[in-house]
């Protein structure tokens, strides 16, 4: 009889059931600090990559079910949630990049190319084409997070201690697979306070703050070039969208999984939205750290409970948006801006996936969290909470408009 070489289905199944944890606590937990990461350039790649764990983590879940494994974070062991809420408790830039990069992906790469090797690969085709699909996308996140670790590095002493903790811990467990041989288990190290959610999103210091009071809009008509680069700034500042839905994700870990997928995308359509404003911006003469901030949006909305920020975002921030974004696409057709008609274009279509999403999910949360109200009068309470709060004059004119319609 020939040694053993390859796992067993019953260890396959155990190894993709750690590969989906992992990755959807890496989406988790990116989500979480998204808002709290000051450097925009880390804002812009975490918001891909949360969407990319959650995609990862979703196709093994399929293949999972595959293998009639219908409860894949049940018998995960007790080593990984604590690892998982130890990712959460980073302090700074510094840790999450080098805890999620540099330890949880850094390792997941190196598994994902050796199973193929480990697994049956001529009877387990379908695992490995999920495997070998999903390198690419984590080939490229590594590289980031190590070439962008160097830029950061300095500016946050001591986050060594934090990721030598977190590895600690995946080591004690037997590594990504949970075969490797099990480390003793590390000394976790203090002062290490649960940061989330974050209450205020963060800007690096020397970035100009939104003022409400000068913010006017331009006369589409009269004045498009103005009204161009006015509405662009704006379409940057949607960023504020994407953390929103980051602190949404984060808060809500009782959900179904296919609600926390959907909200992973619809944190990175707002993350493109933002980049079609820098994109336009940058045509137009201006970088990000020109334009003010209005970082009052998401600031205000964490005074709401999550299921009503979910409400609020998706049943009357954006169907209110809708009428804006079409006449915009007529106008710039009209004066044949055709770079801006496809940017808007791409939003309008992005947002009536998230209205749907949030026709659907918003019964769902209310009843999850013990909400006594319908859709409908969550919707007209987030409206008239709306007027009263938003520190941004087109939001309080959409809200007007599409109430008086």
């Amino acid at each position: 009889m020939s040694a053993k070489t390859h796992i067993t289905i019953e260890q396959n199944t155990d190894v993709l059931k750690r590969y989906a944890f992992l990755e959807k606590a890496c989406m988790r937990t990116l989500a979480g600090w998204l808002p709290g990461v000051p450097e925009w350039e880390a804002k812009n790649e975490i918001g891909l990559h949360i969407w990319e764990s959650g995609d990862a983590a979703d196709l093994i879940f399929q293949r999972l079910r595959e293998l009639r494994c219908y409860q894949p974070e049940r018998g995960i062991g007790e080593l990984l949630p604590r690892l998982a809420a130890a990712l959460d408790r980073a302090q700074n830039s510094a840790e999450v990049i080098a805890t999620i990069y540099l330890v949880i992906k850094k390792a997941l790469l190196e598994a994902y190319r050796s199973h193929p090797s480990v697994t049956w690969s001529d009877f387990d085709r379908p695992t490995v084409q999920i495997t070998e699909k999903l390198l690419p996308a984590l080939e490229r996140q590594v590289a980031w997070a190590e070439k962008f670790f160097t830029e950061i590095d300095a500016r946050y002493p001591g986050w060594e201690t934090w990721r030598d903790y977190v590895a600690g811990l995946l080591a004690a467990d037997g590594g990504v697979t949970g075969m490797e041989a099990k480390a003793a288990e590390p000394h976790e190290p203090d002062n290490h306070p649960l940061l989330l959610p974050w209450m205020n999103c963060q800007r690096m210091k020397d970035w100009p703050i939104f003022d409400p009071s000068v913010d006017f809009e331009p006369d589409r008509k009269a004045e498009p070039e103005a009204h161009r680069l006015w509405r662009f700034k704006h379409y940057l500042n949607e960023m504020t969208a994407a953390e929103t839905l980051g602190s949404i994700l984060w808060m809500t870990p009782e959900m179904t999984w296919e609600y926390q997928y959907n909200v992973s995308r619809h944190l990175w359509d707002e993350i493109r939205h933002s980049q079609l404003g820098m994109v336009r911006i940058g045509q137009l003469g201006l970088q990000p750290a020109d334009v003010p901030q209005v970082v009052q949006i998401y600031d205000v909305m964490m005074k709401l409970p999550a299921v009503e920020q979910y409400a609020l975002l998706t049943t009357v921030i954006e169907p209110n948006g809708m009428p804006e974004k079409s006449a915009n696409r007529e106008h710039w057709e009209e004066i044949h801006d055709e770079i801006s008609a496809a940017a808007v274009s791409y939003d309008w279509s992005d947002e009536n996936f998230h209205i749907r999403w949030g026709k659907k999910w918003t019964p769902v949360l209310l009843e999850a969290y013990g909400y006594p109200e319908t859709p409908a009068q969550i919707a007209e309470r987030m409206e008239a909470w709306l007027l009263e709060n938003t520190p941004v004059r087109m939001q309080q004119k959409m809200a007007i408009e599409a109430h008086e319609h």
